[in-house]
């Protein structure tokens, strides 16, 4: 009789079949961390940018809210930065003053302090902007009154202000090199109290018959 020889076949992975998967595998753990870099980014990210527009649009509405209560209002423009003189009167007649100023460090500020009550500063600091991650700056601070179109609005825009605020994220370590974003507000301000002194001003210039 002949005996039939079988043999078992060992089970196991071959040694190319062995660094084939290494080698997916690795490259698949390089796709899964650039994308998980990535998305990191772009959530530290949206978080420094959301907490640069809270700042830019409450200092906004607070220069608003000096502006709109003025009589008066001058500019002088110090180091590139435009620098607001305001007058406005209390129920009693009483004047008070406001100066309105900006610079790239500190940002703007009220008779040369920080906005409500030193409350209100420049979100330089904070999450995901230490360490060299993000530098936080003010670009631009500008006011100037409208350009008059005519002479019958000539008053409304001499009581109308345009203000603009750029701010500027510069991410160090962003993808693919450094990143800057520029973020803007602008707002247009009128003056009723301005405006009402300017009529009476007018009215109080005409020849009596």
């Amino acid at each position: 009789m002949t005996r039939l020889k079988i043999t078992k076949r060992q089970s196991g992975l071959t040694l190319v079949e062995l660094m084939t998967t290494i080698v997916v595998s690795g490259i698949m753990m390089l796709g899964l961390g650039l994308s998980l870099r990535v998305m990191m980014f772009h959530y530290q990210n949206d978080s420094v940018i959301q907490d640069v527009r809270q700042y830019g649009n409450t200092v906004m509405r607070e220069i608003m809210k000096e502006i709109s209560l003025s009589r008066f209002i001058d500019f002088s423009p110090i180091n590139n930065f435009e620098r607001i003189f305001l007058t406005k009167y209390d129920e009693y007649g009483n004047p008070t003053n406001t100066t309105i100023t900006a610079n790239a460090i500190d940002g703007v500020l009220f008779n040369y302090k920080l906005p409500l009550n030193g409350a209100l500063a420049l979100p330089k600091k904070g999450r995901f902007r230490n360490n060299n991650q993000r530098n936080i700056s003010l670009r631009e601070f500008d006011a100037w009154e409208s350009k008059v179109i005519s002479t019958r609005l000539q008053r409304f825009a001499q009581s109308t202000i345009t203000l603009r605020l750029e701010l500027e994220v510069e991410t160090i370590n962003a993808p693919g090199g450094k990143q800057v974003e520029i973020i803007r507000f602008e707002r247009k301000i009128f003056m009723p109290n301005k405006y009402i002194s300017l009529a009476s001003s007018t009215g109080s210039m005409r020849p009596t018959s």
